[in-house]
Order: C-alpha cells, then structure tokens, then sequence
C-alpha cells in the first residue's frame, strides 16, 4: 500500500509558499499605497487636510475716502463685525431663522427670506446677513454658536460718516446690495455694499475697490476659532477703493447747515468760473451711518416722517417767483419791449381780461428797469410780459441754465420746467392765456427751478453771460478732473449792464439789504413764491453772486414756505457769504431767522383760472 505522508508534506509546503507571496503582495500593496499616499500625494491630502479645517471667506476692501477741498475726511471706513451664513452648511433654515430673530431682534420672515435667498445663491463665499454688530447681538450669538450650524460672525469693514447729517445729501449712503441691483450688476456677490445715493453712487465703481480672499480656521461643527478669527490668512490681498476730492468746503456747508436751522429749504453755492460745488445743504436731514446697519422701525418711522428727510430739496424744482425777473428783464430788452432808458409807471396791479394782476405793493410812480428789478416791482413786469411771448421769456432762461441739467454728476437731478404754449397744449390741452405770460414773468404757476439751476443762473448772470457746469469732483485717485467747458450766452453789453445794475441795486437799496457786507459788493435777488397749499406761505428765495463786479462766489438760498426772500433767505446768503469772505461778526442761526428788513405784505394775486 502506497503512502501519503510525502503528498501531505508537499501540500503544506505549497500552502506554506503561497501564503508567504500573498502576504508578501499585500505588504508590497499596502507599502505602495502608503507610498502614493504619503509621498506622492502627500501635497494633495495635505491641501485637502487644510482646506477641511479652514473656510476661504471673503476681505472687504475698504472704499475709497471722501474728501473736501482742503483735505478733510467726509467718509471713511471703520472696522466692524458682520453676521455670515456659509450656504454649503445651511441645513434647517426654519429653525435657524427663529432662533436667530432672538438674537438678531429681527422679523422672523426677514430672516428666512435672507437665508433662503443665500441657500438658492450657492455661494462657495459666506453672505452677508447683518452688519455692524453691537455687543450684545455677539455675545448672545457666542452664548448660543452651537445650535446655529452655518453662521458665524467675521470681521468687516464698514462705511463711516463722521459729520453725520451734514452732508447727507451731497454724499448720499451705502447699503447692501438688492437683488435687482444684483441681477443688473453681475460682477457683484449677494451681501455686497454699495453706493445707494450721492457720491457714493456715482463713483460707486471707483470707490469700492476689489475685494480679496483669507483663510479662517474653523473646528469640526465649521465655526470659526475666536483666537484664529482674529488673525486671518490673507489668501489674496484686497485693493482699497480710488480716493475722491470733491470742491466741497466743509466750514461753508456748515456755514450754510446751521443758517438754515430746523427750517425746510436748501442752500447751494458754486465758484462762478469754474463750477466747482462749493457747499449743498438739504434740510430736514438724515444721518448717513443709519444704512450701515439694519435700519429699526424708529430709525425708519424718522426717515419717512412726514417732512421728508430723504428729499434733496437742492436738486428739486420748486416756483422760482421773482429770482426770476432778471431773465424776464432780459427777454425784455432782446426783444425791445423796453429800452435801456425805459421808464415805466408802477401801481397796485393792472387789469386783463377782467380780471386783476397785483403787485405786492400799491405805492406808485414812475420807475427806471434797474428801480423796477431793484423793488422787485410786479406790475413792470406784467407790462413787459403783455408785449412777449412765452417762447421769448423760455429762451433766455434755458440760456442762463433753467429747465436743464446744471452739469451736475447726480443722475436724478430734477430738471425743472420752463413753460411754453406748446407744452400747455400736450400737457393740459389747453391754449396760452395773456394772463398765463404774466404769471411767468414773475416766476409763478407753471415755472418751476431747481436752487441748484437757480445758483448756476445767477452765476451765469454775474459771470456776464458765461455760464459754468456745476460739478463736485475734483480728482479721483491720481487723476485730476479738469472742469468742464462753460457755455457762453451772447447778449449786448448795454442791456446786460441794466440787468447787472439792478441786482446790484437790489442789495445796496432795495428788497436784498439784508445781505449788505461792507467793504464786498453784493448783487442778487430776492423772491417770494406762491404755492401750495392755498393760504400757506410764500417759498423764500435769494440768488446772488459776489463780488458783484468779479464774482467769486455764487449763492442760491431758499426756504419752503419760508415767507419772504428778503427777510428769510437773504441773510442765510449773508451767513455764507461772511464765512468765505472771513468777515468777522457772523450772526448766529438764532440771529439769522430774526435778520434783515421786513418786506411790505404782498397782496395775493388773484389768477386767470388759466
């Protein structure tokens, strides 16, 4: 009988070696792995390892500072913290929106809206939910990080007004950006500030700058560390924003601002030969650093109360009333209604069709054109507008700048109306009544100027027909902008000699004698408009430039309802004018409302139902 002990010692033998070369292949693979994943790929899983510990987020570049003429900051940045949700890590957004309306003291729907709208975004970046934080909103998100999965806090940059209301019109305001803005504006991210109004809207572009990148460690629940937040890996540095200078003088826009006071109105004043905006004051005001942070019902009750705080009344057209009158003296004369040398006779009013045409006062006589512009006298003006036409008067105020944009950078700047029979015909359908030509030549019903338009006219005027585009930048990084060409309006030197006598006149002698300097010669206008509603307050305007001869300033000043130009707005004028001219004795805002010689009490006009 054959044995088997040979065969079973050659099986175990086989089994012994082809165990020992599987366990030699597996250690060959595992050794291999080890290998790709140690040394070849060690970069990749080191990339992987750091990236699955750190969150790229985004570094605000801080917008570029807004300066005045002189250098003086008027908006600039500071450092704050915002609230950011992280769109990857969003997970149940009901819950998260109730739990941050506690911290936030925000309407829950806000809340969600946002988040929905940052879940749908699918941003690789955190966005922005809520900016400038207080300390109480940070320690109550820090007591409670752990129940709220993709938010967290990050340092920011915020937008920063440090003279508050004092040129919240001229300057405007930043805030996020809307999602219309967003779906015109495609180079934007959800959660990006811009310029919503002013100067900060109009160089919006070169204000912002480029925003970079940095790396924020983060632990396994993806919140930030508190140690590492505070110094962040900058991945890619940001670019700040181009610096701008505007023309703006700081101590004569406060000049402007305190004269006003608590009254409706606004203040415009520009360098007759350049453009240059000097000062631009609306009031009632707004602070701007409101929009740096979410608005709260008091704060936005305030901001549409109801005398309108957000309303630029500088660059809105109101009846221009008898600032007007130089342009219909102009007509006047171009088209020969009168003569230099004309006199004529000056009375309570004058009848037409029926009905009465008052002046503003029933003293009478005969009256030389520089008395009649000089006493603002009514009823020499209606006798020029019985021999003019509509269109005569329209062409020379839209000469002098009236029913157009002033050159100004604001995109919605008012353009105003100077009317004319065709334009009553399309708008009213009805024809041009005599008694409608009257009206205009004494700057009411269907007129309307914006202080902007009426600052460059009466600029124009002292400038003796050379007409200046406003304008508010002045340099825009390195680059200097030059100022534009100003226009030239073509008028015999005789009759623009009656014209520029009769504002002179206005202030040495007549209804302007509140803005008497001394050693500088004023010349200007002053107007008190009708409007509505019945029975309310005349507006108050004065014009004027100085000096009259070589005029380095032009000012326009008017106040809603005000009363009258003379005792209202000419003295706010006067404060301006004393504060560039550095004439000492400047009278308070409290002596200011109470300044300059009381008008006679205009007779209300009694007007053609056309």
């Amino acid at each position: 009988m054959e044995s088997t002990a040979p065969r079973s010692v050659n099986n175990a033998g086989l089994k012994a070696i082809c165990l020992l070369l599987l366990v030699t292949l597996a250690m060959s693979a595992l050794a291999a792995r080890l290998v790709w994943l140690q040394v070849i790929q060690s970069k990749y899983y080191k990339t992987r390892a750091v990236e699955n510990s750190t969150r790229v987020t985004f570094l605000r570049a801080p917008r570029g500072i807004i300066y005045d003429r002189h250098g003086t900051m008027l908006a600039t940045n500071k450092q704050t913290l915002s609230m950011v949700v992280i769109p990857s890590q969003l997970e149940d957004i009901d819950d998260l929106s109730r739990r941050l309306s506690k911290i936030l003291d925000m309407n829950y729907h806000e809340i969600h809206d946002r988040l929905e709208t940052a879940k749908l975004a699918d941003s690789v970046l955190p966005v922005v939910i809520d900016t400038d934080l207080d300390v109480a909103v940070v320690s109550r998100f820090f007591e409670r990080q752990l129940d709220l999965p993709g938010i967290d806090i990050m340092p920011d940059v915020s937008r920063n007004y440090p003279h508050g209301d004092l040129f919240a019109h001229v300057l405007g305001y930043c805030g996020q950006i809307s999602q219309a803005q967003l779906e015109r504006r495609s180079e934007r991210h959800m959660g990006d500030v811009i310029g919503k109004d002013g100067v900060e809207h109009i160089y919006d572009r070169q204000l912002r700058g480029i925003d970079g990148e940095q790396r924020v460690r983060v632990n396994a629940s993806g919140q930030t560390l508190s140690r590492e937040t505070a110094h962040p890996t900058v991945a890619v540095e940001a670019e700040p924003g181009l610096p701008v200078v505007t023309s703006l003088d700081i101590e004569l826009q406060k000049a402007a601002y305190d004269a006003l006071g608590d009254r409706l109105g606004a203040v415009v004043a520009c360098d007759p030969q350049t453009g240059e905006v000097l000062c631009m004051v609306s009031r009632p005001s707004f602070d701007p650093n409101s929009f740096t942070r979410r608005i709260t019902p008091q704060v936005w009750k305030r901001l549409n109360a109801a005398d309108h705080p957000l309303f630029n009344r500088a660059l809105s057209a109101f009846p221009p009333g008898s600032i007007w009158k130089a342009i219909t003296m102009m007509a006047a004369l171009d088209k020969k209604v009168v003569k230099p040398d004309t006199k004529l006779h000056v009375s309570g009013g004058i009848s037409l069709g029926g009905f009465t045409f008052h002046d503003w006062t029933s003293a009478g006589g005969y009256f030389d054109l520089v008395k009649c512009l000089a006493w603002s006298r009514d009823t020499a003006f209606y006798q020029m507008a019985l021999k003019l036409k509509p269109e005569d008067i329209k062409e020379w105020g839209v000469k002098f700048g009236a029913g157009r944009p002033t050159g100004l950078e604001y995109p919605n700047e008012t353009k105003g109306l100077v009317p004319d029979s065709a334009w009553k015909e399309r708008v009213y359908h009805e024809k041009w009544y005599p008694g409608n030509t009257l009206h205009m030549s004494i700057g009411q019903t269907y007129c309307q100027v914006t202080p902007a338009q009426a600052c460059k006219m009466y600029a124009g005027i002292g400038m003796k027909g050379k007409i200046p585009e406003l304008h508010l930048a002045v340099k825009i990084g390195d680059r200097q902008i030059p100022p534009p060409r100003t226009e030239t309006v073509k008028i015999k030197p005789e009759y623009l000699d009656v014209v520029l006598k009769g504002l002179k006149a206005v202030v040495a002698s007549g209804t302007g004698g509140a803005t008497r300097l001394g050693n500088v010669e004023v010349a200007g206008k002053t107007g008190s408009a009708e409007a509505p509603p019945t029975g309310s307050k005349t507006h108050a305007w004065f014009a004027c430039y100085a000096p009259a001869d070589k005029p380095r300033i032009a000012i326009c000043a008017f106040v809603e309802h005000g009363g009258h130009g003379g005792s209202t707005a000419a003295p706010i004028a006067k404060a301006v004018l004393e504060k560039f001219f550095a004439i000492p004795g400047a009278l308070s805002p409290a002596e200011i409302a109470k300044a300059g010689q009381p008008a006679a009490r205009p007779i209300r006009k009694k007007r053609k139902p056309h």
